[in-house]
C-alpha cells in the first residue's frame, strides 16, 4: 500500500532548485550562506557541549531537511539550529537536557553579537 501523506526524503534537481526559500524570494548566494551559518552553529555548540561528531552531523542533517520544506524567510536559522541539536543528542544517544542546549546556543548568540 503507497501512503501519499507520507513524505519521502529524497529531492529531484527539480524541487532543490525551487525551494520554499526561493519561492519566497531568497536567492541562491543568500540560501546557501544562511546553510552554511546554521552548520557552524551547530558545530560550535556541540564542541561547547562535548558532543561527539555523530551527533553533530545528524544536527546538521535534520537542518537540511527541515529547511528542503520550510522557508528561511519564515523560520530563524539559529532556533532552528538549536532544535537540530537536541533531537540529534538523543538519536545518538548522547543525550543532553534542553536546558543545557538553550543555555549554550544563547551565550553563543550574545558572543556573537557581542552583548553581554
Amino acid at each position: 500500500m503507497i501512503y501519499p501523506a507520507v513524505d519521502t526524503f529524497y529531492l529531484t534537481n527539480e524541487q532543490l532548485k525551487n525551494s520554499p526559500s526561493r519561492r519566497d524570494g531568497i536567492d541562491d548566494a543568500t540560501e546557501t550562506t544562511l546553510q552554511i551559518y546554521g552548520c557552524n552553529f551547530i558545530q560550535e555548540s556541540g564542541i561547547l557541549l562535548k558532543l561527539p561528531q555523530a551527533v553533530l552531523a545528524t544536527g546538521q542533517v535534520l537542518f537540511h531537511c527541515f529547511y528542503c520544506k520550510k522557508s528561511y524567510a519564515h523560520y530563524n536559522v539559529k532556533r532552528v539550529a538549536a532544535s537540530c541539536v537536541w533531537p540529534a543528542s538523543k538519536l545518538e544517544e548522547c543525550p543532553r537536557k534542553a536546558r543545557q542546549v538553550l543555555t549554550i546556543f544563547h551565550r553563543l548568540e550574545c558572543w556573537k553579537e557581542n552583548l553581554p
